[in-house]
């Protein structure tokens, strides 16, 4: 079975195997990562507190409500509009579907740079 080529780092110089990363480029991840998480609210500050997992749960506890789109079992509660722009259909169930934790990641990242091409 042939491998790919391995990779040159661009933070240490040498050459690593395809997929893996050296110990300086994990640690400048894991820098980046927490000066972000710094910038961040916390979740209940971003909406999520004890009202919303409460009914969150109970919103995936039905079977309609078992899977995402994509086919993966559903894990979380995803807005139709972000309660980013629009706070105010936070608890509203007809703005809420379900989703697997891949499908809000890519599609909260779609909206990141939506928001920064208007608001720069």
């Amino acid at each position: 079975m042939p491998y790919r080529a391995p990779s040159i780092c661009s933070y240490c110089g040498a050459a690593h195997p395809s997929g893996e990363r050296c110990q300086r480029e994990r640690t400048a991840d894991r820098e980046r990562k927490a000066r972000f998480d710094k910038k961040r609210p916390a979740a209940r500050q971003r909406g999520y507190d004890s009202e919303w997992q409460r009914e969150a749960k109970a919103f995936l506890a039905l079977p309609e409500n078992e899977w995402c789109g994509c086919g993966a079992k559903a894990t979380v509660v995803m807005h139709i509009k972000s309660i980013r722009t629009r706070p105010d259909l936070r608890m509203v169930r007809s703005n809420w579907r379900a989703g697997c934790q891949r499908c809000n990641a890519i599609e909260a990242a779609e909206e990141r740079r939506t928001l920064e091409r208007i608001n720069p």
